[in-house]
């Protein structure tokens, strides 16, 4: 099958399975500026990221107000906001997280949004946004949902140093050993009604390479869901803090 074709089967399959899902996300919550939190001594929350040509991202800050650590990659045909806002505080306590919404409309009003698959392209956004942001684009941890797992690895396969921890959830293909090869460590999560087999398998093979990594599940989950996200990301974060291979100099 040439590229192309099993490109159009992704976007496909994607589009199928953010059908029952992220709709709810068209209305997501008010977005306070980190500067309002902070004088309001408001809880954590996500905040908005205006980034130069480039459409607003959201946040969420480390300890302190510390520039985010982590990134995100939403699924398609989603906004974002509302899958972030599911482990907000586990992402607060280990670094922080920022991400950017998808390139390309999925609706006419734009709420609900995927990724294109130039990875030059999407590689030099998050770049920017970090730098926006004050913080660095450089031995990030990347979580990626179903079409962000999907690219989140092949950003990890070409960027290694700069995508070197991952938690995919979701992806919409089982990820490869191969082209995990030089990450410091991986999270492999599914929805326990989702494809389970797809991600444990992707765990086991990783392990077996020689990559750290371990599975974790999201209890009650459909494809596209958050279910229990701040324990299931907090065991995330705090196992690839524990576990990952050091970084190499």
């Amino acid at each position: 099958m040439q590229p192309t074709l099993r490109r159009l089967g992704l976007l496909a399959w994607l589009a199928a399975a953010a059908s029952g899902c992220g709709r709810d996300e068209q209305a997501h919550a008010a977005i306070r500026p980190l500067a309002t939190q902070r004088r309001l001594a408001l809880p954590v929350e996500v905040y908005t990221l205006n980034i130069p040509d480039d459409l607003p991202g959201f946040a969420v800050p480390g300890p302190d107000g510390a520039n985010p650590k982590m990134l995100f990659l939403h699924g398609m045909c989603s906004a974002g906001v509302g899958d972030v806002q599911a482990f907000q505080f586990a992402a607060n306590e280990h670094g922080g997280i920022l991400a950017i919404r998808g390139d390309t409309p999925c609706d006419d009003a734009g709420v609900l949004r995927r990724h294109s698959f130039d990875l030059d392209k999407l590689d030099a956004r998050i770049r920017a946004a970090f730098e926006v942001s004050g913080g660095v684009a450089d031995d990030l941890v990347l979580v990626g949902h179903s079409q962000g797992a999907y690219l989140g690895e092949r950003l990890a396969e070409q960027w290694p140093q700069r995508y070197s921890r991952l938690v995919l959830i979701g992806a919409p293909t089982e990820p490869s050993a191969a082209r995990l090869r030089h990450v410091r460590g991986a999270v492999m999560v599914s929805g326990e009604y989702d494809v389970t087999t797809r991600m444990k398998q992707a765990a086991t093979e990783l392990q077996s390479a020689g990559i750290p990594a371990t599975y974790l599940e999201m209890p009650g989950a459909k494809h596209g869901q958050m279910g229990d996200a701040e324990r299931v990301f907090g065991e995330a974060f705090t196992w690839l803090e524990a576990n990952a291979l050091p970084r190499k100099p």
